[in-house]
């Protein structure tokens, strides 16, 4: 139906607005430090406390998601999230700035589950499987966007327009959801499936084995996006304008990854974990890479957009694939907010250690820790699927 694909196209274009509206700080960093406006630390600590906020929120908002009609959630979180970008680039003091991103980290957390019920409520379960792992591109495309649009205007007006234009383009398709959505009513989802309460959730063993993973996961996904520019930057003493070409491989290599999942889906017998299993193979190979330090930019680049690729498969798995297993106790939402809690909450913990770490030491202390997350989360998931085949 023609209906439902402008409400899947307006649901896509939400959510990369947000990531377009998240990376800018990343793309901004070495403007925002050059100013004085911020320092690493303060850079590190932003990341960390977005994380963290996102990954509390995810927990709420998940199981908030399956009760709650969509286009509430939705419309009230890119608002949220655009008035608080929108306020961050006047650059007011520290501590406003703080809270102006934790705004901007709650009201991004109130999206994803319900973009999955929109997507459950317009498709049939089999046709619904298939936009989800469409809906996914979008984390990619809005890094690439993100990259594009937030490097000009930093580059060709003033670092502010970095944080103005993605405020209003959330605000705008925060309307825009709104209409599309808002005949999706909560009774319509509540009378067809069931709930379980999110504490039998988290006692669930199994669930709290996979938070591991999605843990040390979420610690090289979130760093890779917060510290890719400022690390081009700083080892090869390019300027922004340059480092954005290179720096877009990371994202567009990711993009890549999330198209290519069902075919690696498949060759790996229609298991998730086998997936991440192997793809946390290829960030050990591309962190240890990495700690061999200043070889060359483009090298550097692939590897660190090779290990963004093997996170973005991951993510799919934790996030999207593996809460499909608790569809018929109707928590695919609520399972997902705790896999991206989980997530998250690993971002959130390591930005802020590494913000300091780097200024110390360099790059190569996050890059080994990278390696050691990777071997944990290998060890989890054998012991996972053992006890699943064991079940």
């Amino acid at each position: 139906m023609k209906k439902n694909r402008l409400i899947f196209l307006i649901t896509y274009l939400a959510y990369v607005s947000i990531y377009v509206a998240r990376v800018n700080l990343s793309m901004a960093s070495p403007a925002l430090i050059e100013l004085s406006v911020l320092d690493k630390a303060q850079i590190g600590l932003l990341g960390s406390v977005f994380s963290v906020v996102y990954s509390v929120g995810r927990l709420f908002n998940g199981n908030l998601a399956d009760k709650t009609p969509p286009w509430k959630m939705l419309t009230v979180g890119l608002i949220l999230s655009g008035i608080a970008n929108l306020c961050f680039g006047l650059f007011p003091p520290f501590i406003a700035l703080f809270l102006l991103w934790l705004v901007n980290a709650f009201a991004q957390s109130m999206l994803w589950s319900s973009v999955l019920v929109v997507i459950a409520s317009i498709y049939e379960p089999a046709e619904a499987k298939k936009k989800t792992s469409a809906m996914v591109t979008s984390v990619a495309t809005g890094n690439i966007l993100g990259i594009i649009i937030n490097t000009f205007f930093i580059t060709t007006l003033d670092v502010r327009y970095a944080f103005f234009v993605p405020g209003l383009l959330t605000i705008i398709l925060g309307g825009a959801v709104f209409f599309a959505t808002r005949h999706i009513k909560e009774k319509e989802l509540a009378e067809s499936i069931p709930h379980q309460s999110m504490l039998r959730l988290i006692k669930n063993k199994q669930i709290r084995r996979v938070c591991i993973p999605a843990f040390c996961h979420g610690i090289m996904k979130e760093n890779i996006s917060l510290w890719l520019t400022v690390f081009v930057i700083d080892l090869y003493a390019i300027d922004l304008s340059t480092s954005a070409y290179y720096v877009l491989l990371i994202p567009a290599i990711g993009l890549l990854g999330r198209s290519v999942y069902f075919p690696i889906y498949k060759l790996c017998k229609e298991n998730e974990h086998t997936v991440s299993s192997v793809c946390f193979l290829l960030c050990i190979a591309c962190a240890a890479f990495l700690c061999l330090g200043k070889i060359n930019v483009l090298a550097s680049v692939i590897a660190l957009g090779l290990i963004y690729a093997a996170v973005s498969i991951i993510n799919t798995s934790m996030l999207s694939i593996y809460p499909m297993q608790h569809a018929k106790g109707g928590a695919v939402a609520s399972v997902s907010g705790i896999m991206d809690f989980a997530t998250y909450l690993g971002g959130g913990i390591s930005s802020a250690i590494y913000g300091t770490v780097i200024a110390l030491w360099g790059y190569n202390p996050m890059f080994v820790s990278w390696i050691a997350v990777s071997v944990i989360s290998v060890a989890t998931l054998f012991f996972v699927t053992k006890a699943q085949k064991n079940h």
